[in-house]
Order: C-alpha cells, then sequence, then structure tokens
C-alpha cells in the first residue's frame, strides 16, 4: 500500500487551518491523501478548483462509497444528495430561506436574542456565553423556524454534540445519539402530518414540507425527516461557533467595534477554519480538467475544501492576516454552487443580530479569560470555542 498523508489533517487550538492546506495549494498537481477508511482521495485547495469541485455536475456526492449515511436513497442528507433529488428537496425549503424572506425574519430573530439576553442579564456576571447565549439563541430561532417546541430544546445538544463528534466519542454513543434524535424528529413530523390530515393548524416550515405549494416540492415523509434534522442540526450548530468565534475577535481586538459589521463578520468568516474534516467528499463521473491542467480520472474521489480556498493567495492578498478593508471577499465559508447553503442569509442575519443585540446590551463586556486557557472543539467536525468566559 503506497505510504500516503492521512486525512483529515489535525488541527490546533485555535481558528488557524492545518499548515498543510498552504503546502498543497503550492503543489503542481492534486495531492493523494488516504481517508481513514483506507480510499484514496485527491484534495482540492485552490479556490477556483473548490468552486469548481462544489458547483459541477460532473463531481457527485452521492457516487461516494464508504460515506456515514450510506443508507438509502431517501434517507441521505442533503448535503451527499446529487440533482435532482437535491434541486427538489432543496426547493422544498428554500423559499424559507430567501432574501425577502429573511428580512421579514429579522424582527423575530431579534426579539430571540433579546429574550435570551434579558436572560443572560438576569443570571448575571460572569457567565458563559456559549452556553448562556450563542447555542440557545441560534437553537430557538430554528425552532421558530421549523416549528419545533422551543421546550424541547434542552433535548437537543446532548445528540448532537455526539453527533457532530470527529473523535471525541466512541461510535457506540455516536450511533446511539444518531438513533435518539432521528426518533424525536420522526415523532414530531408525524405529530405535524397528524394535525395538518385533522384540519388542525400547524406553523413553520416543517408544515410547508408537509403541505407543498407545488407537485414538484412534495417530499416523502422519510425525507421530511432528514431535512429536518439536517436543517436543526446544520442551523445552529455552524452558527452558534461561529457567533462566539466573532464575538471572541470582536472583543480581543474592540477598534473593530466602529466598522460596519457585515464585513467585518465577512472577513472573521473568511480567515478561521470552521471543519475540522476538511469538506465532502466527491466523485468524479467523467475526467474533469482543473485549474494548472491537473485532470481529475473518471471514479477518482475529490475532496474540496472551503477552509483552504479562504486563504488562497491567488485570490485574497495577504490571506493569513484578518484585512477588514478588503474591497471584495469572495469566500466560501457557505458553501458555492448548488451546495452554497441554503439557510445562508438566515445564518448572516443571526450573525450580525446577535452580535450587535449582545453588545447594545453589555457595552462594557469582556472576555473573563486568557486566551491561552480557552477550549477550541479540536475533535468535533465543526471548529469553534466550547466555552467562552464573559463578564460586564
Amino acid at each position: 500500500m503506497t505510504d500516503l498523508p492521512s486525512f483529515p489533517f489535525a488541527v490546533s487550538e485555535g481558528v488557524e487551518p492545518p499548515p498543510e492546506y498552504a503546502e498543497l495549494r503550492r503543489c503542481p498537481v492534486l495531492p493523494t491523501v488516504r481517508l481513514a477508511n483506507g480510499r484514496e482521495a485527491k484534495l482540492a485547495t485552490r479556490h477556483q478548483d473548490v468552486r469548481l469541485v462544489l458547483s459541477d455536475p460532473r463531481f457527485s456526492r452521492a457516487a461516494y462509497e464508504g460515506t456515514l449515511f450510506a443508507r438509502s436513497p431517501e434517507s441521505l442528507p442533503l448535503i451527499t444528495v446529487d440533482a435532482p433529488d437535491h434541486t427538489r428537496r432543496r426547493s422544498a425549503v428554500a423559499h424559507a430561506f430567501t432574501a425577502r424572506r429573511v428580512r421579514e425574519l429579522a424582527p423575530m430573530v431579534e426579539e430571540v436574542a433579546k429574550a435570551q439576553l434579558a436572560e443572560l442579564a438576569e443570571s448575571g456576571s460572569p457567565a458563559d456565553l456559549v452556553a448562556d447565549y450563542t447555542v440557545p439563541f441560534t437553537q430557538r430561532v430554528m425552532c421558530r423556524v421549523l416549528g419545533l417546541p422551543e421546550e424541547d430544546i434542552p433535548l437537543f445538544r446532548q445528540w448532537v454534540d455526539p453527533m457532530m463528534s470527529a473523535g471525541r466519542y466512541p461510535a457506540e454513543a455516536v450511533a446511539e445519539a444518531h438513533a435518539g434524535f432521528q426518533a424525536y424528529v420522526a415523532a414530531f413530523v408525524t405529530g405535524v402530518a397528524t394535525d395538518l390530515a385533522a384540519g388542525r393548524a400547524a406553523q413553520g416550515l416543517v408544515a410547508d414540507m408537509l403541505n407543498p405549494r407545488s407537485p414538484e416540492r412534495a417530499l416523502s415523509p422519510v425525507e421530511t425527516v432528514v431535512m429536518t434534522a439536517g436543517m436543526l442540526v446544520a442551523g445552529y450548530e455552524t452558527t452558534s461557533n461561529a457567533l462566539a468565534t466573532v464575538i471572541h475577535h470582536l472583543l480581543r481586538h474592540p477598534e473593530l467595534l466602529d466598522r460596519p459589521i457585515d464585513p467585518v463578520i465577512a472577513e472573521i468568516l473568511r480567515y478561521v477554519c470552521g471543519n475540522a474534516t476538511g469538506g465532502v467528499p466527491h466523485v468524479a463521473m467523467e475526467d474533469v480538467e482543473l485549474s494548472h491542467g491537473q485532470v481529475v480520472r473518471a471514479g477518482e474521489v475529490v475532496i474540496p475544501i472551503p477552509d483552504a480556498a479562504n486563504r488562497d493567495p491567488d485570490v485574497f492578498a495577504d490571506p493569513d492576516t484578518l484585512d477588514f478593508d478588503r474591497a471584495e471577499n469572495p469566500h466560501v465559508a457557505f458553501g458555492y454552487g448548488a451546495h452554497h447553503c441554503v439557510g445562508a442569509e438566515l445564518a448572516r442575519v443571526e450573525l450580525r443580530i446577535g452580535v450587535t443585540a449582545l453588545l447594545g446590551t453589555f457595552p462594557d463586556l469582556r472576555i473573563a479569560a486568557a486566551d491561552a486557557t480557552l477550549r477550541w472543539r479540536t475533535d468535533m467536525y465543526i471548529r469553534g470555542l466550547w466555552e467562552l468566559p464573559v463578564a460586564w
């Protein structure tokens, strides 16, 4: 067996990408690595190549074997589905996350933020901003969007943390968490379907999926469960970690507080390495030429790495520096093309409101621990802070 580097690469404390990303971007050919399941894969690390793999239908996610999600086609998560199923499923929920709809949701997001901050203020200083704000805030928003009962929020993290493990939890705990979470979501979806069948009103995106506006958007019951579970996890897990990371940067660099918040958030999202496992494997369905004349042969596995693309010096001047004066910032932190995050607009609104509401409520907020003592999620799929101690 050829001696190949093992992938994913180890990540360190903090938000820096593995140093291998920069080294591999300079390779004249796509580097080959060995995955944990023994398969070989090529890594796309340049911005141009990552965007091509994410958007070109000649690369298939569903064709990859060895994925944790190798079940029936209906039970595949959206991130592993190809068109036309991907298009149909995405269209079933995309109307809830358009720019216009997200503008309409902004008052709700602000209401949730203020309610969570009121609870934080009542509990008093000091506090853990992750457990007491960023996680419950984003969870409550997603419950409102989906129609899930907010009283069930305490259940979610006991399932989601093991589900998002990249080595932190044993396989048995991960499997148990998946089973518990899927059973919960399935029971909820069944309850909404029963209400609709009986003529009772039901609110939220789950009800919309079960009662589509057009036949083209119809999902099977299994697909509805999978989409609900995926949106809940992605909707709060990624956003809560990003929000804590943004707040950490802002509090460590108070000079940023006088700047427009949206470009600041965009630059932090570009800069931080948010995915500890690199990216989603794709299979080339035919020979495809990438940048610099590199050819991926039919049947080869390619993993596009957005975190590496976001540090590509051919696109971002001085990419390893946080530069809040960038005129353009085409980062791919939310993905690209057909695999651009369907909830990206909502995430941006949550980040903006989450930051501005927090700092408006606690203008003297400060981090109550040295950076060297902060614990980072190095063994989870999504990187971020386990805790962020603050005082005011």
